[in-house]
């Protein structure tokens, strides 16, 4: 939408807001989007309520008055609003005037909150494991253990009497008395195609409840599942009485993992042409040394699995190698053989980045280098070995002379 000065709007609010709600606010939703967005939101329930009294639109020059910002942000932040689910937005054009409709959207409560995946997930990425954690301690509720009492609660017809009621007058509900409005976000998702694959698997529709589907859509917006492949994991986690979301949970992660592999880059590459190995000796160390200059660590991992596709936990370990430590691809490669050999064909993420940073800090550039840094650590590995077994004949013979002394056999 296109905004101007001189269009008119009108707020209208369903419920006030309550101090629980003003926390999900700022503690869940804005780190989502932002406190201009929030701030413009607490704007809008404030117009709401005054809008409630007085029935006249305002400009929206007032908006960019009373919060400071230009029309650009105020599209930005009524979009963000909207987008989340907190704000629905009408319009009508009539004598050349342009007339908004804003109605807002009370925050999900808590549980729906963390049950809603796709918020969960954009949460996590916002804040760091220890400002989630403490956001969630902060909404934890710690009551008494009562186990060790006895509840003495009154009960409704222990205190009150209900005579006939007077006149025939009955109190009835009001149903203009304002009521609390979530508004779910809206996911743009082939629904469609979605079903039809799901009957071609000859999975019934009536198998996913509301709830169900929400979760299941909600996954496929966050891990990036199309239609037809989503459908083929709710066939795969179907079980007698239903869905098993973890099931599905793990078919979608899973998928996700292996797909990301596209994002990778610095694992495809080889060795800069003047950081190869330049030595012309025939010695089968330096033909090897040429061989992991010509070759990948992708390469290298899939030939070591005899040609198999590299797991995603071993590439991105290698990708991390490669870009926070900036280590070079053969060097890489010296490094992957040697962990592969010392640890029964397994890379340790914390090995790998031990020696690593230990390079990175001496600055080892080449395939050669490495080879070379990692026979210099052997042989002092292997010498204080050797000086461990001198002190352990020593001690044994202090201790057999000893043994002696105190009148043991010779």
């Amino acid at each position: 939408m296109k905004l101007y000065m001189s269009d008119f709007y009108r707020c209208e609010i369903f419920y006030p807001l309550d101090e629980i709600q003003n926390d999900i606010l700022y503690y869940l939703y804005q780190p989502l989007i932002g406190s201009q967005a929030v701030h413009l939101y607490m704007m809008l329930h404030v117009e709401g309520k005054r809008m409630k009294k007085t029935k006249t639109s305002s400009s929206l020059s007032r908006l960019i008055s009373f919060l400071t910002i230009s029309m650009v942000d105020l599209e930005k932040q009524l979009r963000s609003l909207e987008a989340i689910g907190l704000l629905k937005t009408y319009v009508k054009y009539q004598d050349n005037i342009t007339q908004y409709i804003f109605q807002l959207m009370s925050p999900l409560s808590l549980k729906a909150f963390f049950h809603n995946q796709i918020l969960t997930s954009l949460l996590e990425e916002s804040l760091s494991s220890d400002d989630l954690k403490k956001t969630i301690q902060y909404f934890k509720v710690y009551h008494e253990n009562t186990n060790d009492y006895e509840e003495i609660t009154a009960k409704f017809q222990d205190v009150f009497t209900i005579n006939q009621i007077k006149n025939g007058r009955m109190l009835k509900y009001n149903e203009d008395m304002p009521e609390e409005k979530n508004n779910d976000m809206k996911l743009d998702y082939d629904y469609e195609l979605f079903y039809q694959t799901l009957s071609d698997y000859q999975v019934s529709r009536k198998k996913l409840s509301n709830e169900d589907e929400k979760y299941v859509i909600q996954l496929a917006q966050v891990y990036h599942v199309d239609a037809l492949t989503l459908a083929g994991f709710v066939k795969e986690s179907m079980e007698s009485q239903g869905i098993n979301k973890q099931i599905l949970k793990n078919k979608i992660k899973e998928y996700y993992d292996i797909d990301k592999q596209s994002t990778l880059s610095e694992v495809y590459h080889k060795q800069p042409l003047q950081y190869q190995t330049s030595d012309n000796n025939d010695s089968p160390l330096v033909l090897h040394m040429k061989y992991l200059d010509s070759i990948t660590p992708y390469e290298l991992l899939k030939d070591k699995q005899g040609g198999k596709e590299p797991v995603y936990r071993d590439l991105m370990i290698v990708e991390t190698l490669m870009n926070q430590l900036g280590l070079k691809p053969a060097v890489v490669n010296v490094l992957l053989e040697y962990v592969l050999g010392k640890n029964d064909n397994r890379l340790s993420k914390r090995y790998l980045e031990t020696i690593g940073s230990s390079w990175t800090r001496k600055h080892i550039e080449t395939a050669m280098d490495a080879y070379r840094e990692l026979m210099h650590e052997d042989d002092i590995v292997e010498e204080k070995k050797e000086i461990k077994e001198v002190e352990d004949i020593d001690n044994e013979e202090v201790k057999s002379l000893l043994y002696k002394l105190k009148g043991g056999s010779v």
